[in-house]
């Protein structure tokens, strides 16, 4: 049975990575036959590319001798239907063909920075990349180096001329909070001891605990600012304690003494001055108070988590940090204590005047917004129009009002930094914005903004969270830096429409667009048009238990696995996809059908699933993790693991990782943060090394099968 199941699973794999060449192909016949550059030397290199519910975006970026012209790429997008529904462009045709062979190094670019930044203290984060650059009204061969630093508030770009090491330019492309004026030097404060904080290298992860606010202690009891629910130079009372709600924190690290917030998807980092600390603790559970400064750290961490995982496995859209091995890094304490936040190259600060801004979810789940923006469109997110303002302050929005404590009838159920804003500190922002597009646009991206996360939530009332999320997440996916408001929009309707969306929600996007201004191409929506609208998997059986411990289980588990749909095609074959596969001839199908004892592989984990019908491409569904395989499917029981922790090293890795603490023989697996799983392989006392050599750079977590044991480690 494992054979012929292997079998089929490498032809699923085979159709899927068919499918993925004949979309890359389709991208680039339209690109073809839409753009023309024949300059000498120039080209277009898809370097880029994205998956996700609505197809795939590739991204050709402008190359002058194999170096990449900055902020001149084209996108193309390509639906399941494997037809081209979205470009996006930025390509500078002005662009001259230049030398592009530097005279000086990347050491000299960053030393250049740094002096005419005047850098002090710690730089927490640099990356410097050579760029062809058309931006200075002369084309240039330039180093663009990019610093985070302990004293410089900001996420700053410095423009090194690559031949004469001449700054060109220097510009804080952080993105802030609000209007107030951060972009400046930090005077050092005497007595400041150490920037970071040394971890250990060999971790497991592990769920911890916190006491945190969610939602804020307003929207909780549903009151307005003032006593006892007000800042009060960050004092806690019973009132505020009580609002605290205990939350699980998922896989943080624990290195066998201490835990630290770090998972998979977020981290606490030392990024800004004032230093206070990774907050490290022989406890898993992070309870404090307020007025303690380890209550904003795991505030943060919950929120940041819990976001990226709802996108990543309730919504079932692939979305990690472009940073930092894929890793999102925040710094809860940082601004010398200035009432601002900030967003920029993968990394987050938050300020502690007035309320301290990590205490606020409005605030964390809004500078996440910016972060989610820049990670779909690779590091493209748009300010045209407020664009990425309005998305933060939607994705800050959309969370509170899916918990259900305000109504439409309370002014607080608008309101964006509830706890934070709207207060003697500043006013905050709204989402039940009046003005129009592109009439009432003010020319501040803070203010125009809330267009657009105005009307997004007026999506969202119509067809809900879920939906509306995915949409905005997978249509800006599409954008790129110069896209404004009206092409967001056009991008967010027809990533419904590529995810199989009913007319009615279609109809809800084109209805409340144009509503407010914007103008989207005609689209009519057929209702007759076959989809699958949901799979569900049930009856999962018991495994045979056939292994053998120590070697690869011929073991499998059943699945009554149920399709549901609407308008199937007329001939055709539906098929269901997974780690199991069944079809069933279209002819005679009613809805829902239910796939009776479908076979998957014993490993233990989440069962993902699809289902399609082979001539009619909008006829498709992915549901993430529609079950659960039995803990009995395990070649190996939890009870079997030594009681000494199993840990890896070294950590960060080049080309191989060994674990210790090995005193049998383990079946280990290696996954992506995108849950795909990379390399399986056998260890045991003899041979306890993996050879990650052909593992791209990033984050990985190795899961030892049978155990609850779960590794992370970053593959430099």
């Amino acid at each position: 049975m494992k054979k012929t199941l292997s079998l089929l699973f490498l032809l699923c794999f085979t159709q899927l990575a068919l499918a993925q060449v004949n979309k890359e192909s389709t991208a680039l016949s339209w690109l073809n036959s839409n753009v023309q550059n024949e300059k000498t030397n120039q080209s277009f290199d898809m370097l880029n590319s994205r998956s996700g519910r609505s197809g795939e975006t590739f991204r050709y970026y402008h190359t002058v001798n194999g170096v990449e012209v900055f902020d001149s790429s084209i996108a193309v997008h390509v639906s399941n239907k494997n037809e081209v529904t979205y470009t996006s462009s930025t390509f500078d045709k002005t662009v001259e063909t230049i030398d592009t062979t530097p005279n000086i190094s990347e050491e000299d670019a960053l030393n250049a920075a740094i002096r005419t930044l005047e850098i002090e203290g710690a730089i927490s984060q640099k990356e410097i990349k050579l760029y062809v650059y058309n931006k200075l009204d002369e084309t240039k061969l330039v180093y663009r180096v990019t610093t985070m630093s302990e004293f410089l508030n900001g996420y700053w770009e410095t423009i090194v001329d690559a031949k004469t090491n001449e700054v060109l330019s220097t510009n804080d492309i952080a993105i802030y909070e609000n209007k107030e004026d951060v972009k400046k030097k930090i005077t050092p404060k005497k007595g400041n001891v150490g920037f970071s904080e040394k971890r250990g290298a060999a971790s497991i992860m592990v769920d911890g605990s916190a006491l945190v606010f969610d939602p804020d202690p307003l929207t909780k009891t549903t009151s307005i600012y003032g006593t006892p629910y007000s800042d009060n130079n960050d004092a806690t009372n019973s009132e505020l304690d009580a609002a605290r709600t205990e939350v699980t924190l998922y896989e943080i690290d624990f290195d066998g003494t201490l835990y630290t917030l770090s998972g998979p998807y977020v981290e606490i980092a030392q990024l800004q001055s004032p230093s206070t600390g990774l907050f490290r603790q022989d406890s898993p559970d992070f309870n404090f108070t307020r007025d303690e400064q380890g209550f904003e750290a795991a505030n943060c961490y919950h929120h940041l988590d819990k976001s990226i995982r709802y996108i990543n496995v309730d919504l079932g859209i692939p979305l990690q940090s472009l940073y930092n091995g894929g890793v999102l890094r925040y710094d809860p304490h940082g601004f010398n204590g200035a009432d601002n936040s900030s967003y920029g190259g993968g990394s987050l600060n938050f300020g502690e005047g007035g309320v301290d801004d990590a205490e606020d979810m409005d605030v964390i789940l809004h500078e996440l917004g910016h972060g989610l923006h820049d990670f779909v469109t690779n590091g493209s997110l748009s300010q045209v129009n407020g664009l990425s303002e309005g998305t933060g302050d939607y994705w800050a929005n959309s969370y509170k009002r899916s918990l259900g404590f305000w109504t439409a009838a309370d002014a607080s159920y608008y309101y964006v930094f509830g706890w934070d804003g709207h207060n003697p500190f500043w006013p905050g922002r709204r989402t039940n914005y009046t003005a129009m597009y592109p009439g009432g646009l003010t020319g501040s991206i803070h203010t125009d903004g809330q267009i657009w996360a105005t009307v997004l939530l007026e999506v969202w009332e119509i067809i809900g969270r879920e939906n509306t999320d995915a949409a905005v997440l997978e249509g800006l996916a599409m954008t790129n830096s110069g896209t404004n408001q009206q092409n967001a929009a056009i991008a967010v309707r027809q990533a419904a429409i590529d995810m199989n969306y009913s007319c009615d929600d279609i109809n809800a996007f084109t209805e409340r667009f144009e509503a407010r201004g914007y103008v989207l191409p005609e689209y009519i929506c057929d209702p007759d048009a076959c989809s699958v609208t949901a799979i569900e998997a049930s009856n999962i059986s018991e495994c045979d238990n056939n292994g053998t411990v120590g070697e690869p289980s011929d073991d499998f588990f059943t699945a009554d696995v149920t399709v549901t749909f609407s308008n199937p095609a007329d001939t055709g074959t539906l098929d269901l996809t997974g780690d199991g596969t069944a079809t069933v001839s279209v002819s005679g199908l009613t809805s829902p059908h239910t796939f009776v004892g479908v076979e998957f592989p014993a490993d233990g984990g989440l069962i993902d699933l699809s289902a399609s019908f082979s001539d009619d491409g909008t006829c498709s569904f992915d549901d993430v993790n529609t079950g659960t395989a039995p803990e009995s499917c395990s070649t190996l029981g939890v009870n079997d693991v030594d009681d000494a922790v199993i840990s890896l090293y070294p950590n960060p890795a080049k080309n191989t990782i060994s674990l210790i603490n090995i005193s049998q023989e383990y079946q280990v697996s290696i996954f992506n943060l995108l849950g795909q799983e990379v390399k399986v392989q056998l260890i045991n006392t003899n041979n306890n090394s993996i050879d990650i050599s052909n593992l791209t750079f990033g984050t990985y977590l190795l899961r030892i099968n049978g155990t609850n044991e779960v590794l992370k480690f970053i593959k430099e």
